[in-house]
């Protein structure tokens, strides 16, 4: 199951049928910015978060430190929920909107501040 699914992407940008694989190029981009802006594995729903941390610590014993990276993120795996879905659509807002190499008065280098608001209290914080 899809974490945003392509309909509600679509009705998000009003865009075309001609944009669908554009639209789910830039949707899991988005999905993909969010869960580094984050430092977590975003899954559709709680029973596979709770599986994929349990098959990252099982495969954490295996791994040697050059591969615990993505261990980590998946350890940390974390629910889609209304606010998560909000930041990524915001996201893929801005990546659509922002399809050329030249943007003129804005800034694509950094989240959505919108984005950044909501995605802040899943935030993985390091010591």
């Amino acid at each position: 199951m899809a974490i945003v699914d392509i309909e509600t992407a679509m009705h998000h940008l009003r865009a075309d049928d001609d944009d669908l694989a554009d639209v789910q190029l830039k949707l899991d981009a988005a999905v993909e910015i969010a869960e580094q802006y984050i430092g977590k594995r975003i899954y559709s729903d709680a029973t596979e978060a709770r599986a994929a941390r349990s098959q990252a610590m099982i495969d954490l014993e295996t791994a040697d430190e050059h591969d615990s990276y993505g261990f980590v993120m998946q350890s940390r795996a974390i629910a889609v929920n209304p606010a998560i879905e909000i930041a990524i659509l915001l996201i893929l807002g801005t990546l659509y909107a922002h399809r050329e190499d030249v943007v003129v008065g804005a800034s694509v280098a950094e989240l959505p501040i919108a984005a950044t608001h909501r995605l802040q209290p899943y935030r993985a914080m390091g010591v």
